[in-house]
């Protein structure tokens, strides 16, 4: 193979007087694993070629891409240039991260593993939990020329059938090079997102979520180089589920979850209706102008804080409070009255248990108190009906993304409010 990264090796041995070769990338490949191959050939302890690789999985392949793609992956190739034969060789082995607790899914019982970004890891933790052959751990490569490798995780006795053949027609069509953003880009393209702001699967980098995800019938699809699992089909309130709610006692757990529920709502509508009841539907644009200012201020304090490094963290965020406090206060911007509700509403926004829908629900209320300020009461209502009608619209292949509210099943509904007793 002609080239030149200095991570692609090339060894040629001697077997029975007839030249073997071997190409492999280094970064990717075990080096014990290569080491224990050459010994095999160079010894020649058996009859044939393919009896003296030490490999546990060994297949001959004569697809010239799919060799190549599959020393691209870890592979090692193994090839008999007088016999014309080619032989894959699993020696993967690569550089990845331990398996430590995800940082924004952190519970104080059960597990503390997470997933990493290695495809084989984390298809191995699902396994650990979900211990029946039922469960299908199936691999698809997608993408055009930078390939990229995903598993699709499900049982196979309660997986839609409908679903999954979508899905899969959806992968095969794929053609697109830019996959380098994985998990992100994958969803876009599974799903023509667009511009839909709401997030239509959800994101875990907990094993124990996508495990019970896929016990309930649903499906999961691992991307190589991600650390975060798609969970698809979802609905908005399953997106709004917590793992600490399923570690503790039924009736605490029911009450972390009415909790969390309403901090949601208090983040979209706290705002918008109190500047809605304190003026009487009448916002001058001082007092509109005002609270969009300390809305993007926060959201810039947000955005700030995630590229700030934590030696400097606390001091930035002692500048800003400064800054947003007392000083602007003083200075006249806005009222302290105006800084207590935004500040509650943006504290609500933290319960949020997923990054992706907190990001939506902050976009959704600036644009309410927007209409809101502009409009009065008319806008506040229209913009309900606008923003209900496109949720009720949406319905990723074929299930409704305001399950069991649209269409309404009570008892569904009930189980989302209150977390049962396991029986």
């Amino acid at each position: 193979m002609n080239n030149n990264s200095f991570d692609i090796n090339v060894r040629i041995l001697d077997f029975h007087n007839r030249k073997i070769e071997i190409n492999y990338v280094s970064s990717l490949c075990s080096d014990e694993l290569i080491a224990y191959l050459v010994e095999g050939i160079t010894n020649a302890k058996g009859k044939t070629l393919k009896d003296c690789l030490n490999n546990g999985d060994v297949k001959e392949e004569t697809d010239t891409t799919k060799y190549e793609y599959a020393m691209l992956t870890g592979c090692a190739i193994v090839k008999d240039l007088e016999k014309q034969k080619v032989y894959v060789l699993d020696t993967r082995h690569f550089p990845s991260r331990s398996i430590d607790e995800p940082d924004t899914e952190k519970s104080v019982r059960g597990s503390k593993d997470g997933f990493n970004e290695n495809l084989l890891n984390c298809a191995g933790l699902i396994r650990r939990r979900i211990r029946t052959l039922d469960l299908v751990m199936e691999k698809v490569t997608v993408g055009k020329t930078n390939k990229l490798d995903i598993c699709l995780c499900y049982l196979q006795s309660k997986i839609d059938q409908t679903m999954l053949k979508s899905i899969k027609a959806r992968l095969q069509e794929i053609k697109n090079e830019d996959l380098i953003m994985t998990d992100r880009a994958l969803e876009e393209l599974i799903f023509d997102q667009g511009y839909n702001p709401f997030p239509l699967v959800r994101y875990s980098e907990r094993p124990d979520v996508v495990s019970t995800h896929i016990h309930h019938g649903y499906l999961a699809i691992i991307c190589d180089t991600s650390s975060s699992v798609m969970m698809l089909p979802t609905t908005l309130f399953e997106i709004l589920e917590h793992v600490e709610e399923h570690r503790q006692t039924p009736i605490i757990g029911t009450f972390i979850r009415l909790i969390r529920f309403s901090a949601v709502f208090l983040s979209i509508y706290l705002v918008p209706l109190w500047m809605l009841i304190k003026n009487q539907g009448n916002i001058s644009f001082k007092t509109l102008f005002s609270i969009i200012l300390v809305e993007l201020a926060i959201e810039l304090l947000r955005i700030a804080t995630i590229h700030t490094p934590d030696s400097i963290s606390n001091t930035m965020g002692m500048i800003a409070a400064i800054l947003l406090g007392e000083f602007a206060i003083e200075l006249g911007f806005f009222s302290g009255e105006i800084l207590l509700f935004v500040s509650i509403g943006n504290v609500c926004d933290f319960a949020t248990p997923n990054y992706e829908l907190s990001l939506t629900n902050k976009y959704v209320k600036i644009f309410m108190i927007l209409f809101s300020g502009l409009f009065g009461w008319l806008g506040f209502i229209a913009y309900q009906i606008i923003l209900y009608m496109y949720l009720i619209s949406l319905n990723p292949f074929g299930f409704s993304y305001l399950y069991p509210l649209i269409p309404f099943n009570g008892k569904d509904l009930l189980q989302f409010i209150i977390r049962e007793p396991k029986k």
